[in-house]
């Protein structure tokens, strides 16, 4: 088990420490508990959950940290006792945080890395992926910090289809937007992920939750799906909905 997260000299916030932590547990539970439990309210008598076990399994959870400078970061999770994976340069997420907060995306400097944990089956498994958009980055600004912290927004829970048959894709996309209640917002090609073809990643929101529901999910399938992801039905209203619900959720202001 990791020693637990001291402030110190970190590299990162009092704040963001905790958030570690809680993604932390909350990765810990999640490859733990049934399918069932992680899409509810999607019901198992219905498609998703015998799909979702028949075709993906769970990978990881989420959570978007500000360090003082990656190589600070690095160190300091190390020093809490984690052994973090080679860093990858984030494609999507890269992309997401510019359209959001308005910033031009060859200015931000945000890699992933993943921290292997011990996981309540016994495993060692790298289920906790790490966004850092290091402070020393020339797009970072306080407000972004401060709004990313505030609503969780790269939050997730993701799982991963290592063989993305297209109709079984189909099939899955369906159900987890029919009986589970989510919204397709988009997805992209990151070359740096996976085998040489890179890794397409699926993102989808809850289109409604309860504060406790875990709001959004990825899906990763290996190889360049962009054709495939291109044709799926985008429903911007409706996205946009279930973001101005959450930030009601969280109390804070975007």
């Amino acid at each position: 088990m990791s020693a637990p997260l001291q402030r110190g000299e970190s590299a990162f916030s009092e704040t963001d420490m905790r958030r570690l932590d809680d993604t932390i547990h909350s990765a810990r539970v999640a490859s733990a508990a049934p399918t069932s439990a992680l899409l509810a309210p999607a019901g198992p008598g219905g498609r998703a959950v015998p799909l979702t076990e028949r075709s993906a399994v769970f990978d990881h959870c989420a959570v978007l940290l500000f360090p003082r400078t990656l190589a600070a970061g690095l160190a300091e999770l190390r020093r809490c006792g984690f052994a973090p994976l080679p860093l990858t340069p984030s494609t999507v997420v890269r992309g997401r945080l510019s359209a959001r907060h308005g910033f031009d995306p060859a200015e931000s400097d945000i890699h992933i890395t993943r921290l292997p944990v011990r996981l309540a089956d016994g495993r060692h498994h790298p289920a906790v992926e790490v966004f850092l958009f290091p402070r020393d980055s020339p797009a970072f600004r306080h407000d972004i910090e401060d709004a990313e912290v505030a609503h969780d927004f790269e939050a997730h829970t993701a799982f991963v289809m290592s063989r993305p048959d297209p109709a079984a894709l189909s099939e899955l996309i369906a159900a987890w937007r029919g009986e589970a209640g989510l919204l397709w917002e988009g997805g992209g090609h990151n070359p740096h992920e996976g085998g040489p073809s890179g890794a397409t990643v699926l993102y989808f929101v809850r289109g409604h939750a309860a504060p406790a529901q875990r709001r959004r999910f990825e899906l990763h399938c290996a190889g360049d799906l962009r054709p495939f992801i291109d044709r799926l039905p985008y429903e911007a209203e409706a996205v946009d909905r279930a973001y101005r619900t959450w930030r009601a959720f969280s109390g804070v202001p975007a």
